[in-house]
């Protein structure tokens, strides 16, 4: 049994969260396994449909995350949402699934908006302008964080040890197992950030927006050689 082999049998193994491209793409999708203190946390997506309607199929790596002994489910790693392997190209996919606008304004982008606009003689300004820059130069975006995050959790973090409970759970012996990080090295791996798109709006590449934020730390995940290609790709 080679090494892909290896891997495709251990995936198989999470068959149960082999799920179409729909079900893992819907906004807030139900997990069988969650923290207890976030499982009936109410779902703010105003979109009640899946970001992608497809009937392919791929694993719910979340779903895997949560059901993997050694990982806390109340402090799971932050990872992407769905695991394809190609097995006849050797092309390892890591799909995360964001139903946001990724060439809108960022968040940080928005709150400079706000300080560079404030009328400098109103009374708000007199009494929050500093407070308000130094939390403005104090903070990051949160979804640019873990878009830049998960790519790194889901190798490093998560993979290696929900492999390691597959091989506890199966008895595997050390002789029969595959060499992740071996692996990991040889396959062709493609990460892709599935969002909206504005691909009509001439000023998708402004300085501020997501996909701006995150040009430079995804050409870095390519130059550093983690990922073979790294993309954006509108939801259709």
């Amino acid at each position: 049994m080679d090494d892909i082999e290896k891997f495709d049998k251990f995936l198989s193994f999470y068959d149960k969260y082999y799920q179409t491209v729909s079900e893992i793409s819907m906004p807030c999708p139900i997990h069988d396994k969650d923290c207890p203190s976030i499982k009936h946390k109410e779902c703010v997506s105003k979109s009640k449909e899946p970001l992608v309607s497809s009937d392919f199929m791929m694993y719910s790596f979340d779903d895997i995350c949560r059901d993997t002994e050694i990982i806390d489910i109340c402090n799971l790693p932050s990872t992407c949402d769905g695991l394809y392997l190609d097995k006849k190209r050797k092309v390892l996919y890591f799909i995360e699934y964001k139903g946001v606008k990724i060439d809108r304004n960022s968040k940080r982008s928005e709150l400079h908006d706000i300080l560079y606009n404030m009328n400098k003689d109103s009374e708000c300004y007199d009494k929050y302008y500093e407070r308000l820059q130094w939390v403005y130069n104090s903070y990051g975006d949160e979804l640019a964080f873990k878009l830049r995050l998960k790519p790194f959790e889901t190798l490093d973090l998560a993979l290696p040890n929900v492999y390691k409970d597959y091989c506890n759970k199966n008895s595997i012996s050390d002789e029969d197992k595959l060499d992740l990080n071996e692996f990991l090295s040889s396959i062709k791996k493609v990460y892709i950030v599935v969002a909206v798109c504005d691909k009509r709006n001439p000023t998708a590449d402004r300085v501020g927006s997501y996909r701006f934020i995150l040009r430079k730390p995804f050409e870095r995940l390519r130059d550093l050689g983690l990922f073979d290609m790294v993309e954006i790709m509108d939801h259709n």
